[in-house]
């Protein structure tokens, strides 16, 4: 603004208290004011804007509002692993205002400041402060913007987008491990957002979720699994009802669903939808094992509430029960409720019914029986209930492509409905327990574990350990009955009569599917390996060398604690001693796990290799594993084994102790 100079020294002088004194001070007080205003019109508006726009700019250096991690969540800034720095895990370039934002900081919060001055009068939803809310929301409370210099913008689209959400809770749902699909063989998790508490309560099924996911265009294959391990697709937030995700993980994948409730307050709420509006159009380089969907629904929950800093607790891999496990740590879970799957409801059906009941279920779902035929309708009606009501889900289950086939017969379940509402008898589906233990509750993924033994007559200590995930013969509480996922799991062994220190094995991943097969569900088991390993060739001569196995097979729970399984599998191995490098094999593998006790496992199983091709050998293996619980964190194992590797027989007995971390 100009400067006013005056003069008083033109003005007569008057003696006080004179009307002549009072005349010539009210002119002077209209002289002034005439001329500030004259001065201030002749200011432009930019000018004045800037002048406001550098003050916020200095005020926000010197209270260093870049460096607190309020801002760093919302631009989810981290530290550079190698060259040091912050750098914003968003790579989309149209997320920063500044073309320096990505690395810098207090460029792009200058930035913003900068582009809340900027109004669009005829797109005033495309204006910065209805972009990026939840960084005008913050900025406002550590600056308190003047609404004279600095006018608030109208955001119609956020706040209809935001009364559709209706928000009052938030919810962190858990989908349990699906083995079938590489991304969810650890489980997944998104956030459901809850209408405020009311009577009578809104089913959480009509209510919004928020997904961040890859977008794969379907891909499957090597292809599939390199592009997820390395960055190759993008990932982005979504928002779908969540009836629609219960149908996928529920109904189509057979995973059960954990619901953790969130102990936020409505304002942490409020500023974590902010910051999903700003993320919409923005996308990150999705990996499978680190920046998945759970690190990311974490850097959500850490904008509601920064001071946790929750994925700076995440090195190298990301767990989904994991986060479940650090969020319960830090007391934002207040509640937890199960919700079965489909095949979990079947084989609850299916425990209530005998051999016979559970036949003419099948044969009704199936069409090949009607609800009058005299099997049916000589029963009991409490008995016809549970058949009747067994075949409709078993219908529903079927019509899933992926997990049945063929599309029940036409007209079957309108039928079966029609005769169910004429038995004068109430739901008969069955009380599921929630299981004691839920995700991120069980046992810790890492594990350490300490041996002795004699493995051909020579004695060793054994170091081995993984830095996750879980053994089919670990605990099974918290985690995928059936599942097994290992990752970098490797052994040294030190053998003191000969002072030697070997690499027993290394398993670069290690995967086992046993889902049980009864009459109703047919799943496929599976397994593969990867990694090297130690096999014997003689007496005291051994060989490293490369596997990789693979097979196909069924498993069934016998009884209650004992499944029976078998497989068939194909291997290859490579080593130098090879002719061409590698020699391939095919056999069998046969097991059973038993669960003798609450505590106390074990697991018989035999596998034999026919190496044809470039090795004319056969190997077997027999061996009895148990493991024996001392607590969450530690167990006891015990393995006997007899082995035959390329025509040389031995033994092993091995005692160690397990610890999970």
């Amino acid at each position: 603004m100009p400067s006013i100079l005056i003069n008083l020294r033109k003005f007569p002088a008057a003696r006080p208290g004179s009307p002549r004194r009072a005349r010539l001070a009210r002119q002077l007080t209209r002289s002034l004011s005439a001329l500030l205003l004259l001065a201030a019109l002749a200011v432009p508006p930019r000018a004045l804007a800037a002048g406001y726009l550098d003050r916020l700019v200095d005020r926000a250096e010197q209270g260093r509002l870049a460096e607190k991690p309020e801002w760093r969540a919302l631009v989810h800034y981290q530290p550079r692993r190698l060259a040091g720095g912050l750098e914003s895990e968003v790579d989309a370039p149209e997320f920063f205002l500044s073309p320096r934002g990505k690395d810098d900081p207090s460029a792009e919060l200058a930035a913003t400041l900068s582009a809340f001055f900027q109004a669009d009068p005829e797109h005033p939803d495309q204006e910065a402060q209805c972009r990026y809310p939840a960084r005008y929301h913050w900025l406002d409370r550590e600056l308190h913007f003047d609404p004279a210099r600095l006018p608030r913008a109208s955001c119609r689209q956020l706040e209809n987008w935001l009364a559709g959400l209706d928000p009052g809770r938030l919810t962190l749902v858990f989908p349990a491990a699906y083995l079938n699909n590489p991304a969810s063989m650890f489980g997944h998790t998104l956030l459901r957002i809850d209408p405020p508490p009311r009577t009578p309560a809104e089913p959480p099924l009509l209510a919004y979720t928020i997904n961040y996911a890859a977008d794969t265009r379907e891909q499957h294959g090597i292809a599939y699994a390199a592009k997820g391990l390395f960055g190759g697709y993008r990932g982005r937030f979504s928002s779908a009802p969540y009836y629609a995700a219960v149908k996928t993980y529920g109904d189509l994948e057979n995973r059960d669903i954990w619901e953790y409730r969130l102990a936020l307050t409505p304002e942490e709420i409020a500023q974590l939808l902010r910051h999903v509006w700003e993320l919409r159009r923005a996308w990150f380089d999705y990996y499978f094992l680190d920046e998945n969907c759970s690190y990311e629904l974490l850097s959500l929950i850490e904008v509601a509430r920064p001071a946790l800093r929750l994925t700076g607790r995440f090195h190298g891999y990301t767990i989904p029960s994991e986060t479940v496990r650090l969020l319960a740590r830090e007391g934002l879970i207040e509640e937890v409720r199960f919700r079965p799957a489909r095949s979990t409801l079947l084989a609850a059906r299916l425990r209530a019914l005998e051999p016979a009941g559970q036949d003419l279920a099948r044969r009704l779902s199936l069409g090949e029986l009607t609800p009058q035929a005299p099997a049916v309708r000589e029963l009991p009606p409490k008995q016809q209930a549970r058949i009747e009501e067994l075949a409709l889900d078993y219908a529903a289950y079927r019509q899933s492509r992926r997990f049945g086939g063929s599309e029940p017969a036409a007209g079957s379940s309108a039928e079966l409905l029609l005769a169910r509402s004429r038995l004068a008898v109430p739901d008969q589906t069955p009380a599921i327990t929630q299981p004691e233990l839920w995700p991120g509750s069980g046992h810790p993924p890492a594990r350490v574990r300490v041996g002795f033994g004699s493995e051909a007559r020579q004695p060793f200590l054994e170091l081995a350990g993984a830095p996750a995930y879980h053994d089919i013969l670990d605990p099974e509480g918290g985690y995928t009955r059936g599942a097994g996922v290992n990752l970098l799991r490797g052994a040294l062994r030190w053998y003191p009569e000969t002072s030697q220190v070997e690499l027993e094995r290394l398993d670069i991943i290690d995967i086992e599917s046993l889902s049980s097969w009864n009459r109703f569900l047919h799943p496929v088991c599976w397994k593969a390996t990867l990694g090297v390993e130690r096999k014997r060739t003689a007496f005291r001569q051994s060989l490293l060398m490369g596997s990789f196995n693979s097979g196909i097979g069924v498993s069934h729970d016998f009884a209650t604690g004992t499944t029976l399984y078998g497989f068939a599998e194909g291997t290859l191995e490579i080593a130098g001693r090879f002719r061409a490098f590698f020699a391939p094999g095919v056999g069998p593998r046969l097991g059973v796990l038993q669960e003798l006790s609450p505590r106390w496992r074990a697991g018989l199983s035999f596998a034999e290799r026919f190496f044809p091709v470039n090795e004319a050998r056969n190997d077997y293996r027999l061996a009895l594993e148990n493991r024996l619980d001392l607590g969450r964190q530690d167990l006891l194992g015990l393995d006997l084994t007899w082995k035959r590797e390329f025509g040389y027989q031995f033994g092993l007995l091995q005692l160690s102790w397990q610890h999970y971390f």
